[in-house]
């Protein structure tokens, strides 16, 4: 009965533990949609990791929420993925009129992949589950002044009664990586940064501490911007 019981619970171990890896990717990390094309491409791959094929759903959706957009239509929105093949998203933007045109739009690019059932029997025991794949969007109108780089040299820094003031007034986010006061990581800073957000972060700050912040750019990359001094409001 003890030996049932261990086997038993093998099983169920095996069961719980043993996930599908969904070897689908998509192709960035950042969708870019410059105002003057008429689409933005992603690519999406499934790896021959899995021997299986996938169905992909593809949608936009505000920045912080699930629900799609009327805004933004995903081509093809629905497809299979066979193992080994590569496909192409194809994202418009629909009602562009209703969007700003004196700063960058933030939304979200969401991939679902659906695995179809394998019939390799070494699998019968794998728990196979849909992965939802999210990426930012950022809407970037046509004839937009400045770029990101001189986005994160003009952020305001101040201290206030201790805490840490910030502002961005430019018309583009910041993707914050890290923040670093006197040689110290913080946390604290909302993750991105929206054009003229202004704020108070939970981060204590003093007239004359070093600070330097680094962001993500428009490859996914984190890049340093240079250290500020700062000042007292």
């Amino acid at each position: 009965m003890k030996r049932k019981l261990l086997t038993l619970a093998s099983v169920v171990f095996c069961l719980s533990s043993t996930l599908a890896h969904a070897g689908v990717n998509v192709g960035a990390t950042r969708v870019i949609y410059q105002g003057k094309d008429k689409e933005a491409n992603l690519s999406v791959t499934n790896t021959v990791d899995d021997r299986i094929p996938y169905l992909i759903q593809s949608w936009v959706s505000e920045y912080g929420t699930d629900e799609a957009t009327e805004k933004f239509i995903v081509t093809p929105p629905l497809f299979r993925l066979d193992p080994g093949s590569q496909n192409m998203l194809r994202i418009m933007a629909v009602q562009a009129k209703q969007l700003p045109t004196d700063r960058e739009s933030l939304f979200a690019v969401n991939v679902k992949a659906i695995p179809a059932k394998s019939n390799d029997p070494g699998r019968e025991n794998v728990l196979q589950i849909a992965i939802k794949t999210s990426i930012k969007m950022f809407y970037r109108p046509e004839g937009l002044p400045g770029n990101l780089i001189d986005a994160a040299k003009g952020m305001v820094w101040y201290s206030h009664n201790g805490q840490l003031l910030f502002e961005n007034p430019s018309r583009y986010h910041l993707v914050v990586s890290k923040l670093v006061i006197n040689g110290q990581e913080q946390k604290g800073l909302p993750d991105v940064i929206a054009p003229g957000q202004r704020g108070t972060a939970t981060i204590k700050a003093k007239p004359g501490d070093s600070l330097t912040m680094s962001y993500i750019n428009e490859y996914g990359s984190a890049v340093e911007a240079s250290a500020v001094t700062l000042a007292s409001q």
